[in-house]
């Protein structure tokens, strides 16, 4: 045992002598940290900011490298976004707006509260340092005029573009333009071209209504103030469809009956009606139900009689195909006939027009103001030849037999009217714009004069694509004068196919004659081509 702890004694100290005799040849290089500092001070920089959504926000601190402010400097910059708040409905997305060292960027965030942070990154030893500064993000989508387009840059898709002027938006006196909302505010695209988009005034309180964003491939509902996706096809209906494909979107009722207005959808050729109640507290809480049924009906038309005051009709559409109209009663599923027609005293059959529908518009009818009881005026074609048909859905009853009440024929008088793109119908005065390559004529229907040039656009590259008068079908909102400029200003969207670009322009109009004051205009470059517009519905 001695033996064993003397050997054991000895390799110990064998090995402490080796330890000794090691030569340490590491290469301890020290050196100070580089300094790295962000400074505010003396910069004009605030302690916190509000803006509007997709306002600039410009932020320039100073960043210090070892004491200087060299632009060379190995640093990396990364401006973030997030939410200031946690908890049910916050938006915990962290974005990445810059990477640059002056942030110069749009905020897109929805409304509501963030911060915005700065983090500069040493690339030669990894350290970090950061610099936060609280942003509140306002909403400006509580009215306006809506541009629905096909993205020139992705076609087949949709977008949405709002203007904001002293024209289109009470009691403001600045100009704001926004386009591609939708992409940019729910991060995706809206598939499918546009046919429709429409702000139907559930509610009368701002805020609790929804976009209906109508696509030939899709139905959207977003929300009224923030552009967000809060409805996908499926939850418009009790049941879906089986298939998307939308031809058109609209509504039936002048506002003012509470529970006697329908929200519409043609989809394929299957027709769909969803009757709602007004509330000042809630928005939509009804849905699509089942289609309606007919015998023997054919392909319909993309139309249906928007702004009939009156408790007859539930919807009245038409039958491209047997060249009829067709009604259903208020929350009824068949669709019928009207009863039959006197020839000696209307103007042409609902019931056997002969004609097909080509487009159409509410305009003047049988009285003004919050009543709102127009007529609807339809271009219609026999052959070759167009004819404006108008017919009163306003007051009329099934039973009626002459509800066709006015049959212009267009050809002799409307230059170019077979190459119609889009056409609006006055609600004030005699008249109908209709547009036609890179013009818009002015048709006073009861003159029985020639049609008149309106506008031509500046380029003959540029063809007008869309024509809508300001108005409202909403007899209370229209009628108290909540509807900015309303029968007084038109709107004129064209499209540039070599340029791929498009325009709307916007004219006051004199309101008897439909002479416009070109003096003025307000003119936006459009990303797309405009296929409909319409005003976004605000309780200003």
């Amino acid at each position: 045992m001695k033996q064993i702890y003397t050997t054991f004694m000895a390799l110990v100290a064998l090995m402490l002598l080796m330890t000794g005799c090691y030569e340490d040849k590491g290469n301890y290089d020290y050196h100070e940290l580089d300094k790295v500092e962000i400074d505010t001070t003396n910069v004009n920089m605030l302690s916190q900011y509000s803006i509007m959504r997709f306002d600039t926000l410009h932020l320039e601190p100073k960043v210090l490298f070892n004491g200087s402010d060299a632009a060379d400097a190995p640093l990396r910059y990364v401006w973030t976004i997030y939410s200031a708040t946690s908890g049910t409905g916050s938006n915990l997305v962290i974005d990445t707006i810059s990477t640059e060292r002056v942030l110069d960027c749009p905020i897109t965030r929805t409304g509501g509260n963030y911060y915005v942070q700065l983090t500069v990154t040493n690339i030669n030893d990894g350290i970090r340092q950061f610099f936060r500064i609280p942003v509140a993000v306002s909403e400006v989508f509580d009215g306006g005029w809506m541009v629905f387009y096909e993205k020139a840059d992705k076609p087949g898709y949709s977008d949405l573009a709002l203007i904001f002027n002293p024209w289109t938006k009470l009691n403001v006196n600045y100009n704001r333009f926004y386009s591609d909302l939708y992409e940019t505010t729910n991060g995706e695209c809206l598939e499918g071209r546009p046919v429709r988009c429409l702000d139907i005034a559930v509610s009368l309180a701002s805020g609790n209504n929804y976009v209906g964003l109508c696509t030939d491939r899709t139905l959207v509902g977003v929300s009224e103030n923030g552009i967000e996706k809060a409805l996908e096809f499926d939850d418009f209906f009790h049941e879906a469809p089986k298939t998307m494909s939308p031809i058109w979107y609209g509504e039936h009722g002048s506002g003012v009956m509470s529970g006697q207005n329908s929200e519409i959808l043609l989809n394929g050729n299957d027709i769909y009606t969803n009757t709602y109640s007004f509330s000042a507290t809630q928005g939509r809480t009804t849905k699509f139900s089942v289609a309606k049924f007919a015998d023997g009906i054919g392909t319909l038309a993309p139309w249906n009689a928007e702004v009939a005051n009156t408790l007859n009709y539930g919807i009245v559409v038409y039958d491209q195909t047997h060249q009829c109209f067709r009604y259903a009663a208020y929350n009824e599923a068949s669709l019928e006939r009207f009863e039959a027609q006197d020839n000696t005293i209307a103007a042409f059959d609902v019931n056997n027009t002969g004609m097909e529908l080509v487009m159409g518009d509410w305009g003047k009818g049988v009285s003004m103001g919050s009543s709102l009881r127009p007529y609807d005026y339809l271009i219609m074609k026999k052959g070759d030849e167009y004819y404006l048909a108008v017919a009163n859905f306003a007051t009329s009853t099934p039973s009626s037999p002459n509800i066709g009440i006015g049959l212009y024929p267009m050809n002799a008088l409307c230059e170019n009217i077979s190459k119609v793109s889009s056409m609006a119908a006055s609600h004030v005065g005699s008249y109908i714009y209709y547009a036609a390559g890179n013009k818009v004529y002015d048709f006073a229907y009861d003159s029985k004069l020639d049609a008149t040039v309106a506008w031509t656009a500046p380029s003959e590259d540029e063809e007008v694509t869309c024509v809508r008068i300001m108005k409202y079908y909403h007899g209370t909102v229209y009628g108290f004068g909540m509807v900015p400029k309303y029968d007084n200003l038109i709107h004129i969207a064209t499209w540039n196919e070599k340029e791929r670009k498009g325009h709307v322009y916007q004219y006051l109009i004199n309101a008897a004659s439909g002479i416009l004051d070109t003096e003025k205009c307000y003119d936006y470059v459009i990303p797309g081509k405009v296929k409909d517009m319409a005003w976004k519905f605000s309780m200003q």
